[in-house]
């Protein structure tokens, strides 16, 4: 809760809790409240036991620039593959570009109020997890060739549901409190917020809101109809059909306002009203003239076309009116009436039920097959009804990517945050489709950034569990290290499980392996539940040319290890080789090509020869173990075929700095096609110098791997 909205017993009751050293149950808490003194007012309020006592602060995370878009998309359709004309030699984005930023969105919101975003954010809109199903904000369905398959969410993933769901409303509760709090710190004086919702939560945000935001910055639940009727609702069912979303519509301060807006006529209300047409074929429909009378209404009383009344208008204006034909008597005698054109009226006024948006079908345009993925013309409305030309739009719960989408069109600034890889890239394919201005792709670098553990597993447990599912024999002198039991000059470390594995990490890890324990180690392999994005290329940049440090190997913890975090316990027997660490993806480029060329430009053409996940482990999910097994069989063979299909797109910078990796050609993989991306790319550039060819790969699985190739043009 904001100060400025603390009354005074509530400022009472905060120091009351301040005192008190043990943690406060709702019991406890209801007692407190009893206390007070009978004539308070506005002390009802949502109180669970673990309920956050302060609220969250801003925190200097650094923000690291993955890549820098410039939407220049392979038109895979067209036979010469020319490519679009919008990236141009620019190398700038704008000073206050658009983002899409990858990761925890609690982090990413006190990092942006770190940045002075504190107070500039016009509109935000949220569509937050409300499902307690488990796939209940991430898009879990892979495409490969013709098929389909489950892929297992990532750990970051994982944990962030098992935090969200773990102990019920109460884990919720704890999720979705204080980020309410950093997006009221983010909201600009004018500013509106949306919340999406429905019948699971819809209840317990509006409480939370009342007490963050206020209740008198309260202005709409928006009732959505979002799906057609359920056959679930017929006879012997035990609910009625759940149609509809909630929209909470809350304003940051008085200085807030929302923009009118208007719905068209129905059919049947212009067929009853609009049913008169002039001689220019113009529909229109006869209003009343007559005002109240009396002296105190002020409306003047005088007689036009024979008949003497109040009327709305002066003399003056009435005979305007008649001159140019707008004032009509149907009969004589009859009161005169004025033509209202329906191409004058802007329509109905936007009302609180919203039954005219459908969902996003298969077969639409915007299609993303993505789970909650919510139709574009729900949000224009909301953009278009909360904020205006230039304002700044910020979506923490990213999903499709639609709020950005959408803000794009319609001119507005963006930020859009998620914790899903699989968000991330449904969101840069779409805006890059669309032809979007550039925009940066961001994550949080800071090596200090804190998700939530996963509270139920002990951390040394936990480290000692996965080092002995490697095949490694723990340290007792240095948490999450260990030595291989093949081969004792390999040092195997264990990431944390709050944070991806940075590429400055990983360089400072070799260099202590180099000297550990007086004789150092040849070898060092990083098990990491997660990487940053951009891992190799920033490793490569890092590391020295003659390096002398041990051989760096990158290994992807895999999902299938949860399971043994909850069952194995601590001292257990010999558990290794009992799952697969599998290595990062491999990918090779062939040799830049000149095909072309003129005085002053050669035309290029660069291949990805090969892209290769190790191991053949692909993050399949199912239920039954032989299952899994079959589907990856299968997907190695269709791999087999034609590796494009694993690749969700591949993107270049052709004249690669060494510092920023400027994406300014792409191929993407068509979402609703089963045709892989093409693997071929062709550019003309200049010649007079050597030019790195920077490569970025990215998977359907969420991996990526870089690559770069060298030319001489001199």
């Amino acid at each position: 809760m904001a100060k400025k909205d603390i009354t005074k017993n509530q400022k009472s009751l905060v120091m009351e809790e301040k005192e008190v050293e043990q943690e406060i149950n709702p019991q406890k808490e209801r007692e407190e409240l009893g206390k007070e003194k009978p004539k308070s007012k506005d002390t009802a309020r949502l109180i669970w036991a673990s309920k956050p006592k302060k609220e969250p602060v801003a925190k200097d995370l650094d923000f690291q620039t993955a890549e820098e878009v410039y939407p220049n998309k392979e038109n895979v359709k067209s036979k010469d593959k020319k490519l679009n004309v919008f990236w141009t030699d620019t190398k700038d984005v704008s000073d206050d570009p658009n983002r899409i930023i990858w990761g925890d969105n609690l982090l990413v919101m006190k990092a942006l109020l770190a940045k002075g975003y504190e107070g500039q954010i016009d509109l935000i809109y949220i569509d937050p997890p409300f499902n307690t199903g488990e796939n209940f904000n991430f898009s879990n369905q892979v495409r490969i060739g013709d098929s389909t398959f489950d892929k297992e969410l990532t750990m970051s993933e994982r944990l962030a549901y098992t935090d969200t769901w773990r102990r019920g409303i109460d884990s919720y509760l704890d999720m979705i409190y204080p980020r309410i709090q950093l997006m009221n710190k983010l909201l600009s004086e004018k500013g509106l917020i949306f919340i999406q919702c429905d019948w699971h939560v819809s209840h317990y945000i509006k409480l939370i809101m009342d007490e963050i935001f206020g209740k008198s910055n309260f202005i709409n639940e928006i009732v959505w109809k979002r799906t057609f009727s359920h056959g679930d609702s017929g006879q012997g069912a035990k609910h009625l059909g759940r149609l509809h979303d909630v929209i909470l519509l809350y304003k940051k301060s008085e200085g807030s306002s929302i923009n009118s807006l208007y719905t068209p006529y129905s059919e049947k209300y212009l067929n009853d009203f609009y049913k008169y047409v002039d001689d220019a074929g113009r529909k229109y429909r006869l209003v009343t003239m007559t005002g109240p009378g009396g002296a105190s209404k002020g409306n003047p009383r005088y007689e036009v076309l024979g008949v003497t009344r109040y009327w709305m208008y002066s003399k003056e204006r009435m005979k305007e009116l008649i001159e140019k034909g707008e004032v009509i008597q149907t009969n004589p005698g009859t009161v005169p009436q004025r033509k209202k054109y329906l191409d004058e009226s802007s329509g109905v006024p936007l009302q609180d039920l919203w039954f005219d948006i459908n969902p996003v079908q298969g077969q639409a345009l915007e299609f993303q097959n993505y789970p909650t993925q919510k139709p574009e013309e729900l949000l224009k409305r909301i953009i278009e009804l909360g904020s205006n030309k230039g304002d700044l739009i910020a979506d923490f719960f990213c999903g499709s990517g639609t709020t950005a989408a959408v803000a794009e069109k319609l001119g507005r600034k963006w930020i859009t945050t998620d914790l899903s890889k699989t968000s991330i890239q449904v969101t840069r394919s779409r805006l890059v489709n669309q032809g979007a201005k550039p925009f940066l792709i961001q994550n949080l670098g800071n090596y200090q950034r804190q998700l939530i553990y996963a509270s139920e597993v002990n951390l040394t447990e936990m480290y000692n569990i996965i080092l002995k599912l490697y095949g490694a024999i723990p340290r007792k002198d240095k948490q999450g290290f260990g030595i291989s039991r093949e081969d004792k000059s390999t040092l195997v470390y264990v990431c944390e499980p709050d944070r991806p594995m940075m590429a400055k990490k990983a360089y400072d890890l070799a260099r202590e392996a180099k000297v550990m324990d007086g004789k150092g180690y040849k070898r060092i392999v990083i098990l990491a539940w997660d990487y940053e994005m951009g891992y190799d290329n920033d490793l490569n940049k890092i590391i020295p040319k003659k390096k002398d440090l041990p051989d760096i190997e990158s290994k992807l913890i895999p999902p299938d290890v949860y399971r043994y975090l909850r069952s194995t316990k601590h001292g257990d027997a010999d558990v290794s080789n009992k799952i697969v660490f599998y290595q990062k993806p491999y990918l090779k480029l062939s040799e830049p090509e000149i095909i072309s060329e003129t005085k002053d430009e050669a035309r290029i053409r660069i291949k990805l020869d090969r892209y290769v996940v190790p191991g053949n482990d692909f993050p399949i999910r199912d239920n039954d173990e032989e299952k899994v097994r079959e589907k990856r069989k299968q997907i190695e063979e269709l791999l087999r075929k034609n590796f494009s299909y694993i690749l969700d797109y591949w993107t270049i910078d052709w004249d690669y700095d060494g510092d920023v990796f400027r994406s300014n050609w792409q191929a993407i993989k068509e979402r609703k096609s089963s045709e892989p991306v093409p693997i071929v790319a062709e550019t003309s550039l200049k010649k007079g110098k050597k030019h790195s060819i920077a490569v970025r790969v990215v998977d359907i699985f969420g991996n990526d791997a870089f690559g770069i190739k060298e030319i001489n043009l001199k």
